[in-house]
Formats: structure tokens, C-alpha cells, sequence
């Protein structure tokens, strides 16, 4: 049986003296490449000379395509922190196969090959032969273009990578190319451009869908903002605008032409489904087949005067027969593990158990505590206390108060304590796994009977107090070595919280945002400035970028924060070898393993879908 090199060195001898190429010797897309290179007159024995545009007919086409490029160079930020190392060029080209903008990693960059690739030059496939670039373009799928592969043997040398981008009415907008030498070959390489495509798509649906209402969709809740979720958009009148791929996939085999009654599609009538999305908490709808899927509404906001009346009074969330307030947050929560977080506290909350919130120092566990005291209703105050700031001493008798005189440098009138301060409230103990063990042993006495003994006094007081506590200490290795107690450790973690580290929060976007709006209203960000900073670890985490958007707007030229500031500011991120090794693999493994349980486990329609063969999907699936 002939090797696959094999088989390409017949073939191109059949190219090079004017036979019919044979379909079943190589890849089906390269053989119809080849074939539309024939038949445009193309020669593969004389290869055509770099096509290149001028600066200013690149800027009218960069200016013409402004959206899809903004949103690529994004992309292609994100994805050069993903193959950095790896001697890549990425490269952004339109519709007509004209290269936009590139961004490099390595020697490619300098080599032959590489000096091809630049802004203005011209890569349709009409003119150039096959090649990723412009035979994607051509034929709107995604594909590899190997070595020999290409239609002309100068091109032998390189190894390509694409994938289409679409508007969402479904026509071409670009393509999304990466390009390297063929030694640097990956497998997973085309699968990762596939869904950085899917990111661009995604950002290009909902821009140019701001006008309707959009539905994002996805048969599990923490999915949903994935690229296996789907997305549909309907007007005002329930009739259907748009549908993206993803979506088109999941709806299998239901009419989504456009104009389509939102009721044909989904078992609801539009009025009541939006309806339901204001009231609904965790929101949900059937297709005509029966599945059901987690939504979230985009744009809803435009039309509320839609919704029936009943639809604009909120639910009345009850604890003790009090009426509780709003439950929404006062900070971003679009990513999944914070919205499960929100999710168990308001089952919770009505019980008043203790709360323990764990996670990295800067993560905004004093902001879900507060968070859960409003959900609570209490009427009392927030109280915070840091049991790693207060001597061991002392701490005792700031939590339960003391009588006068009780010790030395104690007020003569003596104090109530923070626990009386909370009375009806809530008590948050910051950096619980700090505090010493004698004083953990008045808080677990405390938590069992809710009464305060105050430091020298032998009278107790009974008090109504919420308890939140929160550590970036891990308990567990300190009960194993007797720093904490084991029976406080379960007494505090009844309903235990987990934040995530800024740097795994895929809302990271969106607390960018919220952040330099709270810092500087209408000072913007560029896009790829954004991409650019959500690449770096940001051990600080909240504070940390806190800090940073404040450097930025202080030292931003007007009132946009351009990619060089950030760079000037923080440095590259420079990802080294081994960290971007395992990042990759983890963000592929990821994206494999949900699209692999959005279709059922199905390992050949997942492996059809993300453009890899069975044993890529069984790699990344068994070692995410």
C-alpha cells in the first residue's frame, strides 16, 4: 500500500504532465483545489509571482471589513498565546483571500514562505494556486494544506492551517490562517483555528444581531457561552433572523429559514418565553423534539414592553416570611463556576447556614460575602473582620467584646464585640484559616449555641448572626497539620463556595470592562489591548488588575488604551514552553470533551465536526 508521501509524489507527476488527478489518492478538498487551479489556467510548472496590494487600498479594505477585523486580531492575539514558541504565523485574510494583518511567533516569519505572507498580499486561490488561505476561502471549510499539497511545488516547504469565518447570515467573511514550516506540524493545530473561528463568528453574530433578540442555548448550563453553544435570533415579533452553525447542528432536522415563528422552533409561544426569561432565574426551553436546553436572552432589555405585566413583577423570593431584595449581583458573574456559586447560595441562603468561600487571594471573596448578605434580607449590619490581622490576644475579645478592665490597655466602659455588631446581620471572618487555634475554639462554641460571652464577663447574650468565612489557606492540609481544627472546618463549610482565579474566569472580558468604567468612565480599551492582558496570570487577581487599569488610565494617550500601553506596562506575557504545552492541551481537551458530550459522546460526528481524526478526539478526551 503507498504511503501518503508516496502517494503525492505520483500525483504531482500526473499534475506536472497534465493528467487527471485522482480523488482517491489524496485529501477530496485538494483534489477539487486542484482541479479549479486547472481549470483557471493555472500552470504548476510555472509559479506566479507575489501579488501585492498598496497601503492605501489595504487600509479601504481593512476600513470596509472594520467588525470582522477587529474581532480577528483579537482572536489572533489569544491564539499566538496559545502556539507561542511554536514558530507560527497567523495570519487574518478576507473574503477574497487578500491577507489583512498577520502576527508571528519564531524564524517563519523572516524565511521565504514567511515573507509571503503580510498585509496586502493577495492569496486567492484562483491566482496563487492551493493553498490554505485562499482555498478556504474558496471552498468555506476548513482544511490542512501540507507540503506538497500545494498546487505549486514552491510552496512545498510550508505547512498551512485554516478555517472560514461567517457573518451571520452565513456569508464569508474571512478566513483565520496559520502557516509554519512542515516540521512544525500539530494535529491539533487546525481544531484549535476552528475554534478560535468559532470565537470570531460568535462576537460577529452578536454585533451584528444587537438590533434582535438573541438566543444562546446549550443542553448544559455552564456550556453555554462555549463555542458548542448555539445561537438564534428572533425579531420583535418572534420570527426568526439568524441562525449560527452551531445552532444549525443542534436543530437538526427543524425548519430555521428565516422568518420562521419562534413557536415552530421552540414548544413556547415568544410572549410567554419572554416572559419566563424575567422571572427565571435559571431560564430554560424545548425544541419541537423535546430537548431541552439552558438559555440565556441577549438584548431583551429592547423589548420589555412586549412582556405581559405579570412578567415585569419579580418573584417573591421568601425567609421567614420576609419579602427578600434583589439577588443580583453588584459585580460580574457570566462566568459558569460563579454563576453556580450564586445559584447554590440563593437555594441556601433562606436556611441561614454558615458559608465558607474559598479561593486565591484578590478573587472577590468579600464581594460574594456581601453578596450573600443581601440575598439573605437581613436587616442588621455587615461586618467584616481579618482574623490574620489581630493579635492572638485580642481577637477573642474583638469578635465576643470584653468587660472593662478585662486586660491590660482594655476601655474602662469595656466593648460589645463584632459578633453583637451583627446582630441581625452577617459576620464575615476574613482569612479563617489564620486564626490561632485557642481563638478557634470560642468560634466553634459560639456557632453552636449563637451566644456571645464577652472576654472576663460570665453573662451570655443570644444573637441572630449570618456567618460567612472565607480563606485562600487550604483547610484541609492545615487540619493535617493541627492547625485548624477539623470540627470547625466542617461546622463553618456547611455550603462551601469555590472562586476561581481571574486567570481561568472565561468572563474576563466583561470584568475588564466593569472595572475601567468603575475607574474611568468612557476611557475604552482596544480589543487586542484586552486579549493582551487576559494572557497574563494575574496572581493579584482582582486587586492586581485593579491596580494595572488605574497605571494604564493614568498613563493612556486621550482616552483609548492601545495594545503598546499594555505591553510598555506589564511586559509580554511570555508564556514559556512548558506552560503553554499544558495550556494548550488543556483549552484543546477541553473544547473536545464538551463538543464530545454535546453530541452524545458520539466519537466520529465529534471528530467529523472538529475537523481531527477518532484518535485526536480519544487523546484529548482521556487527557484534557
Amino acid at each position: 500500500m503507498l504511503s501518503r508521501t508516496e502517494r503525492l509524489k505520483r500525483l504531482r507527476i500526473t499534475l506536472m504532465q497534465g493528467g487527471q488527478v485522482d480523488g482517491n489518492l489524496v485529501n477530496p478538498q485538494i483534489a477539487e483545489s486542484w482541479q479549479r487551479c486547472i481549470e483557471s489556467g493555472l500552470d504548476p510548472r510555472v509559479t506566479p509571482p507575489p501579488i501585492q496590494i498598496g497601503t492605501r487600498e489595504l487600509k479601504q479594505l481593512r476600513e470596509r471589513d472594520e467588525l470582522t477585523h477587529r474581532f480577528a486580531v483579537a482572536e489572533m492575539h489569544s491564539l499566538y498565546q496559545q502556539i507561542a514558541g511554536s514558530n507560527f504565523l497567523i495570519a487574518f485574510g478576507n473574503a477574497e483571500g487578500t491577507v489583512l494583518d498577520t502576527i508571528a511567533d519564531g524564524d517563519f516569519q523572516s524565511s521565504r514562505p514567511g515573507r509571503g505572507i503580510v498585509p496586502g498580499a493577495v492569496w486567492k486561490e484562483s491566482l496563487r494556486g492551493t493553498n490554505a488561505l485562499g482555498t478556504c476561502a474558496a471552498g468555506r471549510q476548513p482544511l490542512i494544506v501540507h507540503g506538497e499539497e500545494h498546487f505549486f511545488a514552491a510552496y512545498s516547504d510550508v505547512s498551512c492551517f485554516a478555517a472560514p469565518i461567517l457573518h451571520s447570515d452565513g456569508e464569508l467573511a474571512g478566513v483565520l490562517d496559520a502557516s509554519s514550516d512542515c516540521s512544525a506540524r500539530h494535529s491539533h493545530t487546525l481544531a484549535l483555528m476552528r475554534m478560535a473561528a468559532t470565537h470570531i463568528e460568535n462576537s460577529l453574530f452578536l454585533a451584528q444581531q444587537e438590533k434582535h433578540i438573541v438566543v444562546l442555548f446549550h443542553s448544559r448550563w455552564e456550556l453555554l457561552n462555549s463555542v458548542s453553544g448555539g445561537l438564534v435570533s428572533f425579531d420583535a415579533n418572534g420570527r426568526l433572523v439568524a441562525v449560527n452553525k452551531r445552532a444549525r447542528e443542534i436543530l437538526r432536522g427543524i425548519p430555521l429559514r428565516p422568518g420562521t415563528e419562534f413557536n415552530a422552533i421552540f414548544d413556547t409561544p415568544f410572549d410567554l418565553a419572554l416572559a419566563e426569561m424575567s422571572n427565571s432565574r435559571q431560564p430554560t426551553l424545548r425544541d419541537g423534539f423535546g430537548s431541552r436546553y439552558a438559555v440565556h436572552w441577549r438584548n431583551r432589555h429592547s423589548f420589555e414592553r412586549r412582556l405581559p405585566q405579570a412578567g415585569k413583577t419579580a418573584s417573591a423570593n421568601t425567609a421567614s416570611g420576609r419579602l427578600l431584595p434583589s439577588t443580583k449581583p453588584d459585580f460580574v458573574a457570566n462566568d459558569a463556576v460563579v454563576r453556580q456559586q450564586l445559584d447554590k447560595i440563593a437555594r441556601a441562603v433562606r436556611f441561614r447556614p454558615p458559608f465558607l468561600i474559598r479561593g486565591e487571594s484578590g478573587t472577590g471573596k468579600e464581594m460574594l460575602a456581601r453578596h450573600i448578605h443581601k440575598a439573605s434580607g437581613r436587616q442588621g449590619s455587615f461586618i467584616a473582620v481579618n482574623c490574620g490581622a489581630l493579635p492572638e490576644h485580642l481577637l477573642e475579645a474583638e469578635l465576643f467584646g470584653y468587660v472593662g478592665g478585662a486586660f491590660t490597655g482594655a476601655q474602662r466602659t469595656g466593648a460589645e464585640g463584632l459578633a453583637v455588631a451583627a446582630d441581625r446581620g452577617t459576620l464575615f471572618l476574613d482569612e479563617i484559616g489564620d486564626m490561632p487555634l485557642s481563638s478557634q475554639v470560642a468560634l466553634l462554641r459560639f456557632l453552636d449555641s449563637s451566644e456571645v460571652r464577652p472576654v472576663g464577663s460570665h453573662q451570655v447574650r443570644k444573637v441572630d448572626t449570618q456567618i460567612v468565612a472565607a480563606t485562600n489557606v487550604d483547610l484541609e492540609e492545615a487540619i493535617a497539620t493541627k492547625r485548624f481544627r477539623e470540627d470547625l472546618f466542617y461546622r463553618l463549610g456547611v455550603i462551601r463556595l469555590e472562586l476561581p482565579a481571574l486567570r481561568d474566569r472565561t468572563d474576563f472580558g466583561a470584568v475588564l470592562d466593569r472595572m475601567l468604567a468603575e475607574i474611568s468612565p468612557g476611557m475604552q480599551i482596544d480589543p487586542a489591548a484586552a486579549t493582551l492582558m487576559a494572557a497574563f496570570g494575574w496572581r493579584g487577581n482582582m486587586r492586581e488588575l485593579r491596580s494595572a487599569l488605574l497605571q494604564l488610565v493614568m498613563a493612556a494617550d486621550g482616552n483609548r488604551i492601545a495594545p503598546s500601553d499594555v505591553l510598555d506596562l506589564l511586559g509580554h506575557p511570555g508564556v514559556g514552553i512548558g506552560r503553554q504545552t499544558h495550556s494548550l492541551r488543556t483549552k484543546i481537551g477541553r473544547e473536545v470533551t464538551e463538543m464530545l458530550r454535546s453530541n452524545g459522546n458520539n466519537i466520529s460526528l465529534t471528530a467529523r465536526t472538529l475537523g481531527v481524526s477518532r484518535n485526536t478526539v480519544y487523546k484529548y478526551a482521556r487527557n484534557p
